[in-house]
């Protein structure tokens, strides 16, 4: 009876010290990926695990006509937009769709979830696609050819106005890896200043010579090679 009672009593204390010990722990360990979304003033979704402190995952934007992704939410960079949460037994998809944008501005560089040719991405309906500093947008493109696309995430068939815009903010060109920039004829603006800090880049357009929209002085000291033949 004495061996019992001793073995009871010990489960017993064994119980109240896991619990002190899971008590004692971060909270935060437990939580699962959907206990750290929330959703911003102006209809953001969004992921941010600050015991990671990997940075914000957009996983739903605001229905709107006019769309600014933005770099920062709640003082965090935003890294992604879609995303993949996958784990044992289980996989959660968050697709981003901007089905009535048909303005969409970019002023930063960040992820866009992609699986087995599914792109987590689409603005099907864009009338204008907006660069805000196209070149810290594309900060560390690694390749040698830079195209200046008309998409974002999935490509459709539409082809918006592409604009090249400007921004009083400072950047590094420190990473930067494009030797060669396209701009084929769907882009219809570019302010002054976008291409400054470019050296030894060559930029390529199909254009014959500048267009209406083109600011002067919009290629900075860069050589510019005229009508290009794009597919």
């Amino acid at each position: 009876m004495k061996i019992k009672f001793i073995k009871v009593v010990s489960s017993i204390l064994s119980l109240i010290l896991t619990a002190a010990l899971l008590c004692s722990c971060d909270i935060k360990i437990w939580m699962h990926f959907e206990d750290w979304i929330k959703t911003t003033d102006d209809g953001f979704v969004y992921y941010y695990n600050d015991s990671s402190k990997d940075g914000v995952y957009i996983l739903d934007i605001p229905d709107v006509e006019e769309l600014i992704i933005p770099e920062y939410i709640d003082g965090k960079r935003v890294v992604e937009l879609g995303h993949m949460d996958m784990g044992i037994g289980y996989l959660n998809r968050y697709i981003v769709v901007g089905e009535n944008t048909k303005k969409l501005t970019i002023q930063h560089q960040f992820d866009i979830q992609y699986e087995h040719a599914v792109n987590y991405v689409d603005f099907p309906n864009l009338t204008n696609l907006i660069f805000m500093d196209f070149l810290y947008c594309n900060q560390t493109f690694s390749e040698d050819e830079l195209l200046v696309p008309y998409y974002i995430g999935k490509e459709n068939s539409n082809v918006p106005k592409v604009e090249l815009k400007k921004s009083d903010r400072e950047y590094s060109l420190e990473d930067f890896k494009a030797k060669v920039i396209i701009i084929p004829d769907y882009v219809k603006r570019i302010d002054s200043g976008v291409f400054d800090g470019l050296s030894d880049v060559i930029i390529k357009t199909s254009y014959e010579t500048k267009p209406e929209g083109w600011a002067d002085g919009w290629n900075g000291i860069c050589e510019v090679e005229w009508g290009l033949q794009l597919n």
